[in-house]
């Protein structure tokens, strides 16, 4: 909306009124669209511009690509240490998004493996700094990409056999024999 619609209808014919509608028109558009753009910034994972805030307020550095940055943003926020599988998987699901990983524990091996998606692989690096600093010190890390794996089956079937061979060996070499005689 312009700054002379503010107004009544007797200021839109003053020169001065003109011209200071016309200064302040850019700059009120512009704030506009800042409003209007603040519900996705305030929110860690839509925020784009203001993504440097939530570091600096966490103590992150800003760097790596937009979604490393807004993973290690939610991960940080969402800081309740995973000493559960579950509560671990519900923590990546709100980082990463439903069916973008896996989780496995082996005990025995004190083991924690995690696999995300290759639609996800950017994140990786900033998912295993943020894991180490979750997971307890005895456990190891391993984390990886999906790799998708194709292989070929041969099937088949016998109809029929229709000969039998059979084959005898007889003989042999005596002691001192040679084989060219």
């Amino acid at each position: 909306m312009k700054y002379l619609d503010y107004l009544p209808d007797a200021f839109a014919q003053t020169s001065e009124y003109t011209a200071l509608g016309n200064a302040v028109d850019p700059p009120l558009s512009e704030w506009e669209a800042e409003v209007a753009a603040l519900p996705q910034e305030y929110f860690p994972t839509t925020a784009e511009t203001r993504l440097d805030r939530w570091e600096r307020v966490l103590g992150l550095t800003s760097t790596g690509s937009l979604d490393q940055r807004r993973f290690a943003v939610i991960s940080r926020l969402a800081g309740v240490r995973p000493y559960t599988i579950a509560q671990l998987r519900r923590q990546l699901t709100a980082a990463m998004g439903k069916g973008q990983f896996t989780a496995e524990v082996f005990p025995d091996e004190f083991l924690l493996r995690v696999e995300v998606a290759p639609e996800s692989a950017d994140l990786l690096d900033a998912m295993g700094k943020e894991l180490r600093r979750m997971i307890p010190a005895n456990i190891e890390l391993e984390m990886a990409v999906w790799t998708e794996q194709t292989s070929g089956v041969w099937a088949g079937a016998v109809l029929a056999v229709s000969d039998r061979i059979e084959l005898t060996a007889s003989g042999g070499l005596s002691a001192g024999e040679n084989i060219n005689n």
